[in-house]
């Protein structure tokens, strides 16, 4: 029986939004912006300047997706159907978020 991958769906989700990405290289270190355009949500990460470009990038949309699910800007829909709607599985999100988190401005 053949198995089918299924794609990850937070990255299927953040592909399916629009994401600016600058990075500036500063002697050693590299930081990396990632920016939503719908929400105006900055995240910034520092890395080491030959870490591989795909890696840094990966980073910060990761960081980039999990404010996104913090603020509940983004429901992960990898949830187990346990008979929830989708306002109650937004709820839990934000039950699940710990800190409170500016509406915007910039992660680092």
């Amino acid at each position: 029986m053949a198995h089918e991958a299924h794609p990850d769906p937070f990255s299927r989700q953040m592909a399916a939004r629009e994401i600016y990405i600058e990075r500036q290289v500063r002697g050693a270190f590299a930081q990396v912006r990632a920016i939503d355009a719908l929400t105006g949500l900055e995240v910034a990460v520092t890395t080491p300047s030959n870490a591989a470009q795909f890696d840094q990038n990966r980073l910060a949309l990761r960081k980039l997706g999990q404010c996104l699910v913090a603020q509940g800007h983004m429901v992960l829909d990898n949830w187990k159907d346990n008979g929830a709607s989708s306002s109650e599985k937004g709820e839990e999100v934000s039950k699940n978020t710990t800190t409170s988190l500016p509406r915007r401005g910039i992660y680092t």
